[in-house]
């Protein structure tokens, strides 16, 4: 069992759901019920401590070194060994490393840079045996911690699906072409390793940090985290995963302005990283993977707004008391309500079902919907709608219901039922 983290238990949204829990009247209560509710109140702080432990201890874990040798990458380079902050909390040219040395000297100044990336990279282990094997990468979120409020700010990530991803050489020398992922049943994205087992790397689109009020220059702390899962090339083939050993890393990168392109930086044609986390094993449950901007990092990159006393992370029992609401959180959202379908026959026989509802509330927000026909999860949906293609009229009967789902995983009750023959 891990320690308590005595601070993290004494938040207020652990003292919100204990007052949340119990509503009784203070006049006219036994010695017994006092007792029982000194104890019960007692087990919820437990809990929560030990919950709130064991995820900053996965925080931590996951910035120091890689959980296994990457096949043929190069032995000495940062993020063949571990994790690392580089920019971090301080989008700002003079933040960038003293290699980064582009021919615009303007770009390591101390103007803020207002543009942001997650990405993710998929990469094999040497010990890797698995063949029908794909890994899914899905849930990104990246969240923001302000100075002037102490409050995490969440860039909308939607379902959070990757929407680029590329293979390069195993030395990042050069971009081999594009990857194409596979849509999986539960509408997420999985990417299979080539036969020369290059890395994938990946990400989500660019984002704009003003338009989600933040000021490049009030950031204090960043999180990055997309969540991964090994699932099987073919079905019907034979399940090696046991014998896989891919791994993968997280991370993002600031750029200038959204229109900045790599062709900017020359002559060094990279972005220099927010941060990345260690290259975490992908397993056949799902796995979440963290990237926080810590000081228990395993490495900090010096720059020379570091040297002059700048700050690009901040201390590790500064995030445990104030994690990102989605890491603290365990409220579903409510149940999705007016449920309704209407059907519509096509020319050719075949129909389309679009389904139909009010949208859900979340104490955090609603990241989507899974959508289930006749009790079968068939996909997922973003938005308060979704239309379901059948083929040939068959006289079946079709069962819809919905769940909304938030970050955190956590999910509503079912819909009411929506039947529909066809």
């Amino acid at each position: 069992m891990n320690p308590l983290n005595y601070d993290a238990l004494l938040t207020a949204s652990s003292l919100t759901r204990i007052d949340k829990a119990f509503v009784i009247k203070k006049a006219n209560i036994s010695f017994e019920a006092k007792l029982y509710l000194c104890m019960m109140t007692i087990i919820l702080l437990l809990m929560s401590g030990e919950g709130l432990s064991a995820v900053i201890d996965d925080i931590k874990s996951d910035m120091q070194l890689n959980e296994a040798k990457l096949l043929n990458a190069p032995p000495t380079w940062g993020w063949a060994i571990g994790a690392a902050i580089g920019m971090g909390s301080a989008p700002r040219g003079d933040a960038a490393p003293p290699s980064w040395i582009p021919t615009d000297t303007s770009l390591r100044s101390s103007s803020p840079w207002n543009a942001v990336v997650p990405w993710f990279v998929i990469f094999p282990g040497t010990a890797n045996a698995a063949k029908n094997v794909r890994i899914k990468v899905y849930g990104a979120t990246i969240y923001f911690l302000l100075k002037s409020t102490n409050q995490w700010k969440k860039i909308d990530t939607g379902l959070g699906n990757p929407t680029w991803a590329q293979v390069s050489t195993p030395n990042y020398s050069s971009i081999l072409y594009k990857s194409y992922p596979r849509i999986e049943a539960d509408g997420y994205l999985s990417y299979k390793l080539d036969a020369n087992s290059n890395p994938i790397h990946g990400g989500t689109p660019r984002y704009q940090l003003s338009s989600y009020g933040i000021d490049p220059l009030d950031i204090n702390a960043v999180y990055v985290n997309f969540k991964t899962q090994l699932v099987l090339d073919d079905p019907l083939g034979v399940d090696d995963r046991s014998s896989a050993q891919i791994l993968v890393q997280v991370g993002a990168d600031y750029y200038p302005t959204m229109a900045t392109t790599s062709a900017d930086f020359a002559p060094v044609y990279y972005t220099p990283a927010l941060g990345f986390s260690r290259f975490g094993l992908v397993k056949p449950l799902p796995r979440t993977h963290h990237m926080a901007t810590i000081s228990s990092a395993r490495y900090i990159t010096p720059s020379d707004y570091v040297n002059a006393g700048g700050q690009t992370a901040i201390p590790v029992d500064q995030f445990a008391v104030n994690m990102p609401p989605v890491l603290d959180d365990s409220i579903a959202p409510t149940v999705p309500s007016g449920f309704g379908a209407t059907k519509k026959v096509a020319a050719n026989g075949s129909a389309a079902i679009t389904l139909s509802w009010i949208a859900s509330k979340d104490n955090v927000a609603v990241v989507g919907y899974d959508i289930y026909r006749n009790g079968k999860k068939i996909n997922v949906s973003a938005i308060n709608s979704y239309k379901d293609s059948l083929g040939t009229a068959t006289g079946y009967l079709y069962s819809y219901t919905v769940k909304a789902f938030d970050a955190a995983g956590n999910r509503s009750n079912t819909s009411n039922s929506v039947n529909i023959v066809y």
